[in-house]
């Protein structure tokens, strides 16, 4: 009988899915649009080709050393910098908790409670994901597991009810601008989808059931979630045009409006965007577990409560304030965001070069 204790392949590769996600909403497809322009949906198939390197780095460093996570091989790899390394990781996982809260609110307040305070929204779901974080990895895992399914439904649905309203002529004049532009965004595309992926490395690889076959799953994952992502941007471009598509703040969730039911549902739109709340709320989740890990391997105890529920609360207040208004945060987002993300390459590479030497 299993163990409710055990993480399995398909539970690692359903978190992979959601982390390498949880930045398509607003940010990603934005980023598409705004710099691949007409040949925007170029952008993830650039960045799927140009993404299987880093992901083969993480499938190195997530086999070496089994039995260790993140930090303690950091700590192993690099003696007197791993402090360090590990501090600056994990304040790199804070800013994306923090940015994903923000989208998450921004989101949330734009599209559907816009007449509500985003304070109280922001509450709300504080007291959800900090509930969710005082849980192990293990439940989270498995409530990821039930989302991953509702989440691919979704998507159907999604994808069968948008094929209609398909217009090749918008996909056209075809590389406008030359390939520069389409790579560019494929670049960016590699930072939103691969960098986070260095949150599960959290967890060991021995601490996962039926391992041998996990880099299959990893690899699985990586195409089905970048597939979505091609999906989403092929649909919101060939349907809107670029144009239009530049004009909305959130044009893949704008385009679901498309979709007719012919009166069957009122505002089906709102329940099918559901799938990328759930990329937020595990991206979200994970990224608190990771800091949770962190402060357990610093300070060689288990986690403290009122510290975890501190973390959770700063991370709100941040999310709530980070940028003055949607203008700046959207600029940063697409424009900023990825070198930073890029952070996490940095270290990975570090990383792999000194196991290399070893």
């Amino acid at each position: 009988m299993k163990k409710y204790n055990t993480i399995d392949s398909l539970q690692f590769g359903i978190a992979m899915y959601f982390i390498m996600r949880c930045f398509s909403l607003g940010i990603a497809i934005d980023s598409y649009i705004h710099i691949g322009g007409v040949d925007g949906y170029l952008s993830p198939i650039i960045g799927t080709l140009i993404g299987f390197l880093p992901l083969l780095i993480f499938i190195k460093l997530f086999n070496y050393k089994p039995d260790l996570n993140i930090f303690e091989k950091i700590n192993f790899t690099f003696k007197k910098t791993g402090n360090i390394i590990n501090c600056l990781l994990c304040v790199l996982v804070f800013f994306m908790v923090i940015i994903s809260y923000w989208n998450l609110l921004n989101f949330i307040t734009s599209q559907y409670l816009y007449r509500t305070s985003s304070m109280f929204i922001s509450i709300i779901f504080g007291i959800s994901i900090a509930y969710a974080s005082l849980k192990t990895v293990n439940v989270i895992l498995r409530v990821s597991n039930i989302l991953f399914y509702i989440s691919i439904l979704t998507f159907i649905i999604c994808i069968s009810g948008m094929i209609g309203n398909i217009k090749f002529n918008n996909l056209f004049p075809f590389l406008e601008h030359g390939l520069n532009k389409p790579l560019i965004s494929g670049l960016a595309h590699v930072s939103y989808t691969v960098a986070p992926l260095f949150i599960l490395l959290m967890i060991p690889k021995n601490k996962i059931s039926n391992n041998k076959n996990i880099s299959k799953y990893i690899i699985l994952f990586y195409l089905l979630a970048d597939i979505t992502k091609f999906l989403v941007i092929f649909i919101v471009i060939s349907t809107f045009g670029i144009d239009l598509s530049k004009l909305y703040e959130f044009p893949d969730f704008m385009v679901l409006r498309r979709m007719s039911t012919n009166g069957f549902f009122q505002r089906f739109e709102s329940i099918l965007a559901t799938q990328w709340i759930f990329d937020i709320f595990i991206m979200i989740t994970l990224g608190i577990q990771y800091i949770k890990s962190y402060y357990k391997f610093l300070f060689k105890k288990n986690e403290n409560k009122f510290i975890l529920c501190l973390t959770t609360l700063l991370c709100f207040i941040c999310g709530n304030y980070i940028f003055k208004n949607n203008t700046i945060g959207d600029d940063f987002m697409i424009y900023k965001l990825p070198f930073i993300l890029s952070i996490s390459f940095i270290m990975s590479l570090l990383l792999y070069f000194k196991i290399k030497k070893t």
